[in-house]
């Protein structure tokens, strides 16, 4: 089940509230255990571009959204095992939360935080290449040309002075 919160950021007051009024808990099964991934866009990197200089760090906001949502769940007799948190500045618009509820395969609870999903794309994405190069699948120099495409793609630069414009 997916449900997208408008007009809403993981530091509001009144964000549980929100996503109660969208959710009708009689429909989930009480007995099943269930997992959240919720992605939103992180205001902490929308001034940034995404450069060795900006800071991914895990704060305090993100474990106080985490229990919230937790909370609203257990009030309501629903089981979350695992909650998956990410936060992004290019798959949603400014003040939008993405909530997927997902019947779980785990038997504990525990916390992921990624507060660039960005970074997690490109790691990915970059293993996938070194596999490939060091396989002899592709050749160094479209190695290092996906791998420019790939910085591209989620402007990840390591020298910001070499993307500004002259003036």
């Amino acid at each position: 089940m997916n449900y997208k919160l408008f007009k809403s950021n993981i530091s509001d007051l009144n964000v549980a509230e929100v996503l109660e009024s969208k959710i009708n808990f009689n429909k989930l099964d009480k007995n099943q255990k269930y997992d959240i991934s919720a992605e939103f866009y992180n205001k902490d990197l929308q001034e940034e571009m995404l450069n060795e200089n900006v800071s991914y760090e895990i704060k305090r906001k993100h474990y106080i959204f985490i229990k919230k949502i937790r909370d609203l769940f257990e009030e309501n007799n629903i089981t979350i095992n695992k909650f998956y948190l990410m936060g992004t500045i290019i798959d949603l618009n400014e003040n939008e939360i993405n909530f997927s509820l997902l019947k779980s395969n785990y038997n504990s609870k525990s916390n992921t935080i990624w507060p660039c999903k960005e970074i997690f794309i490109f790691e990915d994405s970059k293993n996938k290449l070194d596999d490939l190069l060091f396989n002899n699948q592709i050749s160094e120099e479209d190695y290092e040309s996906n791998l420019e495409l790939l910085k591209d793609e989620l402007n990840i630069y390591e020298n910001e002075d070499d993307h500004e414009y002259l003036n």
